[in-house]
Parts: C-alpha cells; sequence; structure tokens
C-alpha cells in the first residue's frame, strides 16, 4: 500500500465503524420503542434511518458546542448525513401515516416539496462536510446553520409537532 494511501483507508475505517456504531445505537433505540409500538416495518425503517440522521446532527453538535479536540469528526458526521438524505426519499416511498409516526400526510400530498426539502438537507450535509474538512475553519458556522435550516425546512411542513408525536401520545402525557 502506498503510504498516500494510508490517510485515505483510515478515513474509510472511520466512516464504516461510525456507520456501524450509529446503526446498533440507533435499533437499540428503536427496539425500546418498538416494544410498545407495532409500526409496520416501513414506519420502523423511517423510525430507524430518521435517528441515524438526529444521531449524527447531535453528534456535530456535542463536537462544536464543547469545542472536543476531534479533528475530521464533523466532516464525517457530515457525510454520513448526506448519505442519509440519500436513503430518505425510498424510506417514506410508501404512503404509511396511520401507525404510531410522527409523519405528516402532506409529504405525499406535495411529494415534489418533501423531495426538494432533502435534496436541501443533502446539499447542507456536503456544504458542511466540505467546510470541515477544508482549511477555512470560519466557513463551519454557516455551513452548520445551512444544516440547521434544511432540517427545519422538512421538520415544520412534513413532521408532526412534538405536541402531536406519536410517542407522546403513547405515554399519556397531553
Amino acid at each position: 500500500m502506498r503510504p498516500e494511501s494510508e490517510p485515505f483507508l483510515a478515513l474509510l475505517l472511520r466512516v464504516f465503524f461510525t456507520v456501524v456504531l450509529i446503526a446498533a445505537f440507533g435499533q437499540a433505540g428503536a427496539a425500546s420503542a418498538d416494544s410498545e409500538v407495532n409500526d409496520s416495518p416501513d414506519v420502523k425503517y423511517r423510525q430507524t434511518l430518521m435517528s441515524n440522521v438526529g444521531s449524527n446532527m447531535g453528534a456535530i453538535g456535542d463536537i462544536l458546542k464543547n469545542r472536543l479536540e476531534l479533528p475530521g469528526h464533523v466532516a464525517v458526521h457530515a457525510g454520513l448525513l448526506a448519505e442519509s438524505a440519500q436513503l430518505i426519499g425510498a424510506a417514506f416511498k410508501k404512503n404509511v401515516a396511520t401507525d404510531a409516526t410522527d409523519a405528516k400526510p402532506e409529504i405525499w400530498q406535495d411529494w415534489e416539496k418533501f423531495e426538494m426539502a432533502i435534496a436541501d438537507l443533502e446539499k447542507a450535509a456536503r456544504g458542511l462536510a466540505a467546510a470541515a474538512a477544508g482549511n477555512d475553519p470560519a466557513a463551519v458556522g454557516p455551513a452548520v446553520k445551512a444544516l440547521g435550516k434544511s432540517c427545519g425546512g422538512c421538520h415544520k411542513p412534513f413532521r408532526k409537532p412534538k405536541e402531536e408525536s406519536f410517542r407522546r401520545m403513547q405515554s399519556g402525557s397531553h
């Protein structure tokens, strides 16, 4: 193996292990929530996928808020977010909004707008990955803000508010 390919291999291994860990923790969290809810397999998968998106957002927030010395990690998490964004459309293609889900029917009523919101998420995540991997630390803040804006741009029109969340309803706290 050539010396210049070692950093790439190390990055590839980090990404692989990060994906494995996120998937394991996401499934563990989903399994505990699923023990109380009989969702369709489509909804279970969507919830796991979106949990992974949230986990990566949370990790980015933790790194930046706490100024953790983890070189390259923001870029990796942002890259994983972008990869997950590519899966969202297919995960939501089947119209299942009646099970225990926070998906609003507006997803399927305005599919084109939903797809545009997913594309915005992917673009913002890739922008953050590039900013975090670059040599301009000042570019990271605006890229994080753009990523957060893209999340809200989808949540507001297409996800039930917390007061209407199926998790809140199933716990009995109205």
